[in-house]
């Protein structure tokens, strides 16, 4: 997958939505805002953003090697 690929179907593992995060980090916000959720229902999608944002390429190598 291209790095500047936006679709969440040229996702095939955790490092192409890695790649793809500012994309995808957007549909999620976009989403963590609509009327249909309850209150804890965003916060969480917002602190499942602020955690994905922390992650870096490294951490997912690490993962790799186990």
């Amino acid at each position: 997958m291209s790095e500047k690929s936006s679709i969440i179907d040229d996702v095939s593992d955790v490092v192409d939505f890695f790649l793809a995060w500012n994309n995808h980090r957007e549909t999620v916000l976009k989403i963590s805002e609509m009327d249909q959720l309850d209150s804890e229902q965003k916060k969480t999608l917002r602190w499942l953003v602020k955690m994905a944002d922390r992650v870096s390429l490294t951490d997912l190598e690490k993962d790799e090697l186990h």
